[in-house]
């Protein structure tokens, strides 16, 4: 008993209840041989005879001594029902949170290593970003990857990812095609399962440091380099489409009929709220917001820098490097 009562006060989340159950059997052990069917005084009676072939109690036996320790017995079971039932439904619910919380120490436990070994290398050992070798072997520079320990707070108010979490999921799941962004999951031609993969997501999620960086200003710099640094990763260097589509006519798939007009001013609007809010389609590698990269002024330079190369009348889709590319 000494042992049991000090691993009551090691906290194990399950000690206390058992610790009452064992009481309670206890009591009802001693209540047995004390008081109850288990009290012997002298020799047994009908020893030899066989079980059911040996006379029950006598009827004043029954109505006295027998119905009063049945009585007995029906009152300590009251007793225990009465006190340990609400004891228990006190201490489950703390037991769970305890267990909960367990479940999720360990599960950040286990997606800090796992994460070092699949995420590290390109996203930075602190999550706080890096980089990766360009898809295309014709490309010199690096693809960038982004920061993850401030992913919530960049997508807080995100139309195109209303649950962080599950976008998280999935980009681990089937990766981002054309893209460094390799598919980790075994749905996606991974090797990594289901669970290692939620506690990836739990520790990236346990990390958040809500911090986003000022937009880059890009003070002095055209619409063309904002343009060769921010979207000709997945664009093209000329806009001919990568990972995503082609532009060389997107003002014109957005309404634009050549002239300055509403038309104009319309395609422009379009393309300023996907470079804002970004956009994600099924089956494509999804555009990110660049409202907290780039100022507004990089912002309208970049759209600047896409109409001066617009022509009418091109293709409304693109395939480059082998993947089919649907519009922006």
């Amino acid at each position: 008993m000494n042992h049991l009562f000090l691993a009551a006060e090691g906290g194990g989340p399950g000690t206390v209840p058992l610790l009452i159950l064992i009481v309670a059997l206890v009591g009802f052990g001693l209540a047995y041989f004390v008081v109850g069917p288990g009290k012997r005084s002298g020799p047994k009676r009908n020893a030899d005879i066989p079980l059911a072939m040996r006379p029950y109690h006598a009827d004043e036996e029954l109505e006295t001594t027998g119905m009063e320790r049945a009585m007995a017995w029906g009152v300590a079971l009251a007793v225990f029902a009465s006190l340990f039932i609400p004891l228990y439904w006190l201490i489950e619910p703390t037991r769970i949170n305890n267990a909960v919380d367990d479940f999720y120490e360990a599960d950040v436990a286990a997606g800090r290593a796992e994460y070092q070994n699949a995420c590290a290398s390109c996203h930075g050992v602190n999550l706080e970003g890096g980089s990766a070798p360009h898809p295309s072997p014709d490309v010199d520079a690096p693809w960038p990857a982004p920061a993850l320990d401030n992913i919530v707070a960049r997508y807080a108010d995100s139309e195109i990812v209303p649950d962080v979490r599950e976008f998280i999921l999935l980009t681990l799941i089937h990766g981002r095609p054309g893209t460094p962004m390799n598919a980790f999951g075994v749905a996606g031609g991974g090797v990594y399962s289901d669970n290692q993969l939620e506690q990836i997501t739990t520790y990236i999620l346990s990390v958040q440091t809500g911090e986003i960086p000022e937009a880059q200003a890009f003070v002095g710099r055209s619409g063309e380099d904002v343009f060769e640094v921010s979207c000709a990763r997945c664009h093209g260097p000329n806009a001919e489409g990568y990972v995503g589509p082609q532009l060389w006519n997107v003002y014109e798939r957005y309404g634009w009929s050549g002239e300055d007009d509403e038309s104009l001013v319309q395609a422009r609007n379009a393309v300023r709220q996907v470079l804002q809010e970004g956009r994600n389609l099924p089956g494509n590698a999804p555009m990110p917001s660049f409202a907290l990269e780039l100022t507004d002024d990089a912002i309208e330079a970049v759209i600047d820098h896409i109409e001066s190369f617009q022509d009418l009348g091109g293709p409304r889709t693109a395939q480059i490097g082998g993947l089919p590319e649907g519009d922006d």
